[in-house]
Formats: structure tokens, C-alpha cells, sequence
């Protein structure tokens, strides 16, 4: 009796998505991975700085995550050995312009205690900010918020303050988007994203943070030699051809077949590789939108506020840059990391700014998913795209089913979006 041979599965894609496809299908399939970089890991991305004798892994774009918001990604660490480093968040806004400054401390105040203490606008967002969550969570229950952010506070009343010194900086740090889109998001992602984390957001202290030991990296390592994997690194994907009986993956090196390909690639990206996409996978990845962003890592203490005592690991600033008010996220790595060392070091996003550049240690363009009402709408039934194709799609456009359809573009829909798409695979091997 002749033994079924083992199905060979590439994956065009070494982020997230990918590494959990490959990682779910390893007992199953003859894998190999492709990944355009040279470095594997995508947003999981850590810069390793030697630091007075030691080597610190300091994370550029997925640096926390929490087991009730993570909680397939917690699982797959748990899986590996991963460590997962105590991490107290807090948060602080400061205009660089204004002089207006707040954060975790102050909005835990009462309203007397604000009153007697801040200006008439900072009560304002304050009372604003109280009343976002406590009606937010109704109107989520209710689906009185699956319209878009913008419209939704509109129709509440909200302040120009509110918008602009909370929920700009609040939500331009978790979908790293600019201020001008924000209000195109749905307002039950927003509201879901502070429900299932915290009303500081990322910069939330209740809720149990954590992050990886040594950096991300070590989770993508510890992953790689589970799977064993065969790589093609630096070697960018130019086309994939799907047929009945299998699937053509093209680059510059030449031709291969495989008997399935999982795409982990943003869906512009997967849209302009798929030669010939079914009707299906053309409408999901025609839906999605990206905005490209600029991080760097570096030691230049000016872009925090002058005060040291207010630095916290995550910070919201606001500047004018020609007449025109411009946010950014300065994450500070070693509250962040929870390392001490003499030197301070940061993760600007978007700075609008000049950095100085004796201080820049590393430099990245990330692009992230627009989350708007069509994107959320098509998660109702985007997990359909893959029935039936050779061709497997996966990122962080899809939502995480385990815990709702306003769970998209995190780490978490990242890595749950792979794993579907793997059982979706093996139940059709």
C-alpha cells in the first residue's frame, strides 16, 4: 500500500501570521518560508544594543501584549517557554507648545480633585473621558456604535479637546494611524479595544502587561526551531499562480511548485502577487486600505517633556510644526522593557520633528491596516475566503474569532488569523 506523501506548504511571509500558519501545520506539512527581508519576524522586529557589557533586546513596533486580550498568542508562548517580563503601564500627554500635561494619575482624580487643581479644559476632557467609557460600553452592547468613530462623536457632543488631547493620542498609538483617520474608524473597534485592555489604553495600569523576555525576537527564534522550516530569506516572492492540482511561487531565483501557499503578506501586498486571484480573495484584499509610518530608536531626550519625573513608558505628544498641530508616540523603552541603564532610550512614532542624528540607532517604515466600517464589515464572513483554495490568506486585516469581530490589526489577529488558516488547510489535506 503506497504511504500518502507529506503536502509541500510555502509561506510567503515571516511575520505574525506566517510563523503561526508554519508553526500549526509543522507535524503536517513540508514547509518553507518566504520572507522578501533578510531578518524574519516582521513587526516582531527587536534591535539587540550592546549597553555597558550587555546585550539589551529593545522591541520596535510589537513590544506588549496581556493574556485576556492575547489570548492565543499567550498560549502559543506558553507552548514555546517563552518568557513574559511584568510590565506596569502608564501613560502621560504632554503639549510641547501649550504646556498642557496629564496622564494615568490625573484621570484616576476625582472631579473636585480636578477641578480645584486644572484649567476649565482639562476638566473638560476629563469629564468627557468618563463619560466615553461609561457610554461606549452601552452603545457597544447595544450596536449603537458600529459607525464610524468620527460620526459616533458627533453625535455624542464631544469636545474638540476630547478629540484632540485623547482620543487622537490614544488610538493614533494602538492602530498607529495618522490623527486624519482616526475618524473613519469604527467606534466599536475603538470602544472593544479599551473594554478589553483599559480606559489608558495601552498605557492602561489594569491591566496585567507584559513583554517578551530578551525582546520579541526570542518568541520568533523559539518558534523557527519548533518548526524547523526550510527559509529563503532576501528573497522576495514576484508572483503565485494557483491551479487545481497546486500552486506556483515565483522570484528572482526562479520557479517552484507547492501543493498549497499560505500568503501572510499585508493584503495589498498578496493582491499584487496573486496572478490570478479568485473573485473571493479579490474582493477581501481590495477592501484594505495601509498607512505607512516612521519609527526610530534612539537616545535623544528632547522628545519628552522637560519634566523626567512625568516620563512614563508610554508617552502622547503634541507639537505645532508650521502652524499646524502634529501628534506623536514616544515609547520609553526602559520603563517600557523594565531595564536600568545610564543611557535613556526611545521609539519615536511619527515624530514630527528632527531627532538628532548622532543619537539614531535604528530606523524602520512600518505599515499598518486601516481599520474602517468596510474592513470591519467584511470580518462578519472573511474567514470564507479561504475554503476551498490552494491559496491560504492570512494577517492582521482578519479579525481573532475568539474574541470578536472588532479584534483586528493587533499581534493577537495577526497570529490568530495564521492559525486559522492552517486548520482550514489540514481539514481539507
Amino acid at each position: 500500500m503506497t504511504q500518502p506523501t507529506t503536502p509541500r506548504v510555502a509561506i510567503v511571509g515571516a511575520g505574525v501570521s506566517g510563523i503561526s500558519a508554519a508553526y500549526h501545520l509543522r507535524e503536517r506539512a513540508q514547509i518553507t518560508i518566504y520572507e522578501r527581508e533578510d531578518r524574519l519576524g516582521g513587526h516582531a522586529n527587536t534591535v539587540e544594543v550592546e549597553d555597558d557589557g550587555r546585550t539589551l533586546g529593545i522591541d520596535t513596533a510589537f513590544v506588549v501584549f496581556n493574556r485576556p486580550a492575547y489570548t492565543n498568542l499567550c498560549e502559543f508562548f506558553d507552548e514555546l517557554g517563552v518568557e513574559a517580563v511584568e510590565h506596569q503601564g502608564a501613560f502621560n500627554f504632554f503639549d510641547l507648545d501649550s504646556g498642557l500635561e496629564y496622564g494615568t494619575a490625573e484621570l484616576a482624580l476625582t472631579e473636585e480633585e480636578v477641578a480645584e487643581r486644572y484649567t476649565e479644559e482639562f476638566l473638560t476632557i476629563w469629564r468627557e473621558a468618563r463619560r466615553f467609557h461609561t457610554e461606549g460600553r452601552k452603545d457597544f452592547v447595544r450596536k449603537k456604535a458600529d459607525i464610524p468613530l468620527g460620526e459616533y462623536l458627533d453625535r455624542g457632543g464631544y469636545s474638540q479637546a476630547f478629540r484632540n488631547s485623547y482620543v487622537i493620542l490614544l488610538c493614533s498609538a494602538v492602530w498607529s494611524i495618522p490623527a486624519e483617520l482616526i475618524w473613519e474608524m469604527p467606534a466599536s473597534t475603538a470602544i472593544a479595544f479599551f473594554m478589553g485592555h483599559d480606559e489608558g489604553g495601552l498605557g492602561g495600569r489594569q491591566v496585567d502587561w507584559r513583554t517578551v523576555g530578551g525582546g520579541s525576537i526570542s518568541y520568533v527564534r523559539k518558534a523557527l526551531a519548533a518548526i524547523g522550516p526550510e527559509i529563503r530569506s532576501g528573497d522576495p516572492v514576484t508572483a503565485i499562480h494557483q491551479e487545481d492540482d497546486g500552486v506556483t511561487v515565483t522570484t528572482a531565483r526562479g520557479s517552484e511548485r507547492y501543493d498549497y501557499v499560505v500568503v501572510g503578506a499585508h493584503a495589498d501586498e498578496a493582491l499584487a502577487l496573486l496572478d490570478n486571484a479568485n473573485d473571493h480573495q479579490r474582493e477581501v484584499l481590495s477592501k484594505v486600505r495601509y498607512n505607512g509610518s516612521s519609527v526610530v530608536l534612539h537616545t535623544d531626550p528632547s522628545v519628552m517633556p522637560a519634566d523626567r519625573e512625568r516620563w512614563e513608558a508610554w508617552n502622547y505628544g503634541k507639537v505645532d510644526v508650521d502652524g499646524e498641530a502634529r501628534t506623536y508616540v514616544a515609547y520609553y523603552m526602559n520603563k517600557l522593557h523594565g531595564f536600568t541603564s545610564e543611557k535613556d532610550y526611545f521609539v519615536t512614532l511619527d515624530y514630527p520633528r528632527d531627532v538628532d542624528p548622532e543619537t539614531v540607532i535604528a530606523e524602520f517604515p512600518y505599515t499598518h491596516p486601516i481599520i474602517d466600517i468596510h474592513v470591519r464589515d467584511m470580518q462578519k464572513s472573511i474567514y470564507d475566503v479561504n475554503v476551498g483554495s490552494r491559496v491560504k490568506l492570512c494577517g492582521s486585516y482578519f479579525h481573532a474569532k475568539r474574541h470578536g469581530v472588532d479584534q483586528i490589526g493587533s499581534h493577537e489577529a495577526g497570529y490568530s488569523s495564521g492559525m486559522e488558516a492552517a486548520r482550514q488547510l489540514i481539514s481539507e489535506l
